[in-house]
């Protein structure tokens, strides 16, 4: 998923988080291009954490009568990759105490207003009391206003190279952070998820245009994705797979054909859906060469695997039917895959002490 054209673009609302930040990955929030010219705030247990200015370390602890331990250190506004003349935005959050830990790279779901969903940070400050460094990225270019436009092929090709770019870019950093970059674990919730199965998946051993660092993402570890779009079935990609079939069902094999995942990738999956079936979709007629079903399964073995999932005769795809299938193909690959139902709609702040807990299982 290599060589896009960088244009402006205008991101838009997939699925309603129900949270929203301002991080939004919009160069205007930062100046920091470096490192070392990075805002680092130590936070504390049951303490205020005060923002400091650029290049500075502020300990909360100091700035509240308490005297607790610091419990993290977090680094923001990290510059990993540069679209246009927009730069992507990474934070960190890094545990106290000596590693290597693991690398979590945490890939945000969409807000309705089409910014950044906040779910990353609640997940991040979980997962970095655990003992795992979080790298928690922005991979969205957006500007105001935003309508509630379709995904084009070049806006789609923009958000796996960001996700690829935000893997390498944790992996070479890691160090610094007291992380193992061996050992790096996928997190995607949502539009998130997609993104994030992209990296986890990306094979392309060439550069990426506008990301910090030259090299490709290694392997993962592991990869902890919910409730995703993984084969792109929603109405926000008809435009897309309608202007040109080809490179899209090229985009869409990239994520679910086995074929084309990495040979060498030693992982461990675990999925999860919200069991009210979010996001249903009417199944059109498969056997029409133009509708949305045909253009997105040109050889029918998509129809043919929800098919054997007992998933096609209801005549509606949703993203429990999107987890079914990627669980079924990474376990026929030889990849290990586990896959849950929870309750209550689509977010993941309800299981946040789970998911850290699939983080941790996913780790080596």
């Amino acid at each position: 998923m290599r060589g896009f054209t960088a244009i402006p673009i205008v991101a838009f609302s997939l699925i309603a988080v129900g949270c929203s930040s301002d991080s939004g990955g919009n160069a205007s929030d930062s100046t920091s291009t470096t490192i070392p010219a990075a805002t680092t705030t130590t936070a504390a247990a049951a303490a205020t954490t005060t923002t400091a200015a650029a290049a500075t370390t502020t300990t909360a602890a100091a700035a509240t009568t308490t005297t607790a331990e610091p419990s993290f250190v977090e680094t923001t506004d990290l510059v990993y990759m540069t679209i246009g003349d927009a730069e992507l935005l990474v934070d960190v959050y890094t545990p106290v105490g000596d590693g290597p830990w693991p690398v979590v790279v945490a890939f945000h779901g969409i807000d309705s207003d089409g910014k950044d969903g906040d779910d990353t940070a609640t997940l991040a400050e979980a997962a970095v009391a655990e003992g795992l460094v979080v790298f928690a990225p922005s991979w969205i270019v957006w500007r105001p206003p935003i309508p509630p436009v379709p995904v084009p092929l070049v806006t789609f090709r923009e958000w796996t190279d960001a996700a690829s770019c935000a893997v390498a870019f944790a992996q070479q950093n890691a160090p610094d952070f007291g992380g193992d970059p061996a050992n790096t674990i996928v997190y995607g919730f949502s539009a998130g998820a997609g993104v994030g199965l992209a990296a986890s998946m990306d094979a392309n051993e060439d550069p990426i245009p506008g990301c910090s660092t030259d090299s490709p993402p290694a392997p993962v570890t592991g990869a902890v994705l919910g409730d995703g779009e993984y084969w792109l079935h929603s109405e926000n990609f008809d435009p897309a797979f309608e202007a040109d079939p080809a490179a899209m069902q090229a985009e869409l094999a990239a994520l679910m054909d086995p074929a084309s995942w990495p040979t060498d990738l030693d992982a461990k999956f675990h999925l999860w859906v919200a069991d009210d079936g979010t996001s249903p979709r009417a199944i059109d007629d498969p056997s029409d060469p133009s509708g949305w079903f045909a253009l997105r399964d040109p050889d029918g073995s998509i129809q043919r695997d929800l098919e054997r999932l007992d998933q096609f005769d209801d005549g509606t795809v949703t993203f429990i039917d999107a987890g079914q299938l990627l669980e079924l193909r990474l376990s026929e690959a030889g990849i290990e895959v586990t896959m849950d139902e929870y309750p209550g709609g689509h977010t993941p702040l309800n299981k946040v002490a789970e998911l850290v807990a699939y983080l941790k299982t996913a780790a080596r």
